[in-house]
């Protein structure tokens, strides 16, 4: 039997994870590293932590595992986006790596936007400006750390500063490439007019290559620190966002799958970028040649669950924890033996401002609707009931465009049987689960791994993902929760003069 070796480096830490050839997961193992916050608006990470956890949880797998380390045959990374981390020409680190959250260059952003209109922008990388692009971080670092920029050879992401530690290479994938803000989707190569207008040095950019490119063999030295073989293929891989679409099965133009997790979004596949008219939506590049994946993402959906459940169910989720059980598995209990309220409440989900569809940074969480009758389930349900009115809102945009079938479903928020049955009901679409709904981005890994090193094609996703829960909307509730939806959207553009006049007080 031969092995995959998966990474997925994210967030709080690195998860590894190993899968045989035929799908099946085998062992996982976690090792967590710290976040930096040495300002407003600046999240920084340690990139030798990165390598730190990435050698730890490889080393767990192999010890786990008790396989001989000539059957992993390859292993490649799903990695977090938007990272800028600055090297010498030797692959040494410059300076803490700015994730994917900081946003210290809106000045940057502002710059550029006084040279080129955001609608050209968008046209050219399929994506509106954001401060956390890593093309807006490279120009921050030139104007601020001048020293440092001048002494940096590439400016990498997190997936391809692991590759650079296990091969030598200095490269990224085009889905990455995308996150830059820099890189012409519809060519898949670099823009020369932006990275010229944000006055980089495009030999600092790392060149640009399919996510499944075989980077060749683990260096010897590396191999034998961390259990593996020698002949171990090093598979290029893919920022987190591509390698979720790939773990859901989402391969084929018109398959189409929702993550649920923290933040949420909905992909569907096409074979060239989806450019809205009103930059709604923005398109990445897909691992699989000649694809594309159209998505709406949306800030705080999980977010705004925890938070409900903090504020709500702190006492419950103390004592639960002691006794090792599991506040979520409470709430999901409370909301199907309880019923609906007779009272509608709207919960605006934007505790973080919102990317798709209103694209707000001013916007914030609301409700309305509140009476005396109201208890703390009935919040909890709107929590649910809003981050699902926002999901749909994001489906039929890109439904303006490109018409969506059934669509499968990953993440943690899954785990909920009250949330998937709502949120078919408000979307008023076929939901399908597959096994394993929290391992997507580790299973994509795999796949491009297995891909990348030959052994077998993108349609091997099928036995990777296994449905195993099918769920229909109720066409009564669906009607219901349509006029609620309206409301919804009429209460955000009702309030939307209030958030900005609220964020001036802020500032202010």
């Amino acid at each position: 039997m031969k092995y995959l070796l998966a990474h997925d480096l994210g967030t709080t830490g690195d998860k590894a994870t190993l899968f045989n050839e035929k799908g099946i997961l085998v062992c996982s193992s976690f090792e967590g590293y710290d976040t930096h916050y040495p300002a407003p608006g600046m999240v920084e990470q340690n990139a030798e932590d990165w390598w730190k956890a990435f050698c730890k949880s490889t080393a767990n797998i192999v010890k786990k595992a008790s396989i001989d380390s000539p059957d992993v045959v390859a292993l490649s990374i799903s990695g977090q986006m938007q990272a800028a981390v600055p090297v010498d020409s030797s692959g040494r680190v410059l300076r803490r790596a700015m994730i994917w959250a900081d946003s210290r260059s809106s000045r940057q952003v502002q710059k550029l936007l006084a040279l080129i209109d955001e609608g050209e922008i968008y046209r050219i990388t399929g994506s509106r400006v954001s401060p956390t692009y890593q093309g807006y971080k490279i120009a921050w670092l030139k104007e601020n750390e001048p020293d440092l920029y001048e002494k940096a050879s590439k400016f990498l992401q997190a997936k391809d500063f692991i590759n650079m530690r296990l091969t030598g290479e200095m490269v990224t994938d085009y889905s990455d490439a995308v996150m830059t803000n820099l890189f012409d989707i519809n060519r898949l190569e670099w823009s020369k007019r932006l990275i010229d207008l944000n006055g980089i040095d495009q030999s600092k950019l790392p060149q640009t290559l399919p996510s499944v490119h075989d980077l060749g063999k683990i260096r010897p030295e590396i191999a034998s620190e961390l259990g593996l073989s020698k002949n171990c293929r090093v598979i290029l891989g893919a920022g987190d966002g591509c390698t979720a679409a790939v773990g859901a099965g989402a391969v084929g133009i018109g398959d189409t799958y929702l993550y649920l997790g923290s933040s949420s979004w909905i992909s569907t596949i096409t074979d060239s970028p989806l450019i809205d008219g009103k930059m709604r939506v923005f398109t990445g590049a897909h691992a699989v040649k000649g694809f594309y994946f159209p998505s709406g993402t949306m800030q705080a959906a999980g977010t705004s669950y925890s938070w409900i459940k903090d504020i709500a169910y702190s006492l419950e989720s103390d004592n639960l924890k002691e006794k090792g059980g599991d506040i979520f598995k409470y709430l999901d209990g409370l909301l199907r033996q309880f019923n609906h309220h007779g009272e509608e409440i709207i919960y605006l989900p934007y505790l973080h401002g919102e990317r798709s569809p209103i694209w707000d940074s001013s916007a914030r969480g609301v409700f309305v609707g509140l009476s005396a009758s109201h208890n703390r389930l009935d919040l909890v349900r709107s929590v649910i009931e809003g981050v699902s009115m926002n999901l749909k809102w994001i489906l039929d945009t890109i439904e303006e465009s490109i018409p969506i079938g059934n669509i499968r479903v990953i993440g943690g928020g899954v785990r909920s049987e009250s949330w998937k049955r709502i949120l078919s009901n408000i979307l008023g679409k076929v939901l399908v689960v597959p096994r394993n709904v929290e391992e997507a981005t580790s299973m994509g890994a795999a796949i491009i791994a297995g891909v990348g090193s030959g052994l077998f094609d993108f349609s091997a996703a099928r036995n990777f993902v296994v449905d195993v829960e099918q769920i229909e909307p109720a066409r009564d509730e669906h009607e219901q929760y349509l006029r609620l939806y309206d409301l919804f959207k009429e209460t955000y553009f009702s309030l939307r003069e209030t958030f900005e006049r609220l964020a001036g007080i802020r500032r202010g």
